[in-house]
């Protein structure tokens, strides 16, 4: 497929004339990427517009001081783009760019890319266009995560029975920030038989409850369903099934991925402590017991 064919197919260049395109294409230098290469750092200068042609990248922010750890903030497929505030504004980069699947990338400098857009202008309207509305569309996602988030927190606050019961609650708070028909399955992991009991259940549309894989690991397991699982302290915990009843696109799947990732986190990191607190508080009883016979 050629360089031409490839923007065509970038959301940034879909309103571009054919002669515009094919210009503005002898811009752009292609870079490949394996999994695992870091394409930058965070905090490191930029100037340059990076747009994904295959492959996964991932946006991360790094959670200590050594980047031992980071936060994903966005999971990014072909046609995707990335690095457009370094561009327009030359800011240092907010986050780390890194290949997760081994990627082919085209890259665009901010002194070409302007040379272009001072040159053709008309086109530049749309260019930057394209770009705010992305923008917008991935701050709104962040609005509605942050939202969720903090609800969420809420949760974490209250007093809980079980894990089994907090799980319960999260999932019956989160269905409301998920757009579409989605129903919505959570489990405990019971350790004693080793196996998964359903402790939460919501319905809106008739679909016959797929079984749990035989690996229970988080991911998408097709364009409708996301598998996210919980654990922490090396063992299992839970998972819960999302399904909506319309396929997803690439963008909405990448989208809610770091969502999901999100909250199996927050959920691995809560019910070990509920289950840590819950045991505490049955050996404080049996103390009690013992004390008074």
């Amino acid at each position: 497929m050629s360089d031409t064919e490839n923007l065509r197919g970038v959301t940034l260049f879909r309103n571009l004339a054919e002669n515009m395109l094919a210009e503005f294409a002898g811009y752009f230098k292609r870079t490949a990427y394996k999994a695992g290469d870091v394409i930058f750092k965070e905090k490191s200068a930029g100037s340059t517009l990076y747009i994904i042609v295959s492959g996964e990248v991932v946006i991360e922010k790094g959670l200590d001081e050594e980047g031992r750890e980071f936060k994903t903030l966005a999971i990014l497929s072909g046609g995707d783009f990335f690095g457009e505030m370094a561009v327009i504004e030359g800011q240092a980069r907010f986050a780390q760019a890194r290949a997760s699947r081994d990627s082919q990338v085209y890259e665009v400098g901010r002194t070409e890319f302007f040379a272009f857009i001072k040159e053709h202008p008309e086109t530049g309207i749309t260019i930057f266009s394209e770009i705010m509305r992305t923008v917008f569309r991935r701050l709104q996602h962040t609005s509605s995560e942050l939202t969720m988030l903090f609800d969420l927190s809420r949760l974490l606050l209250a007093p809980h029975r079980s894990p089994g019961e907090f799980l319960a609650a999260v999932m019956g708070e989160i269905r409301i920030y998920l757009e579409g028909s989605w129903n919505i399955t959570a489990y405990v992991y019971n350790r004693f038989n080793e196996e998964y009991e359903q402790v939460y259940a919501k319905e809106t549309f008739r679909k016959d409850a797929a079984p749990l894989p035989a690996a229970v690991a988080s991911g998408w397991l097709d364009d409708k369903t996301y598998l996210a699982a919980c654990a922490a302290e090396g063992r299992a915990l839970g998972c819960a099934v999302f399904e909506r009843e319309q396929a997803l696109s690439p963008v909405e799947k990448n989208n809610l991925a770091t969502i999901f990732n999100t909250i199996s986190s927050i959920l691995g990191s809560a019910m070990i402590n509920i289950e840590h607190q819950t045991e505490a508080a049955m050996l404080e009883q049996l103390r009690k017991t013992k004390n008074t016979i």
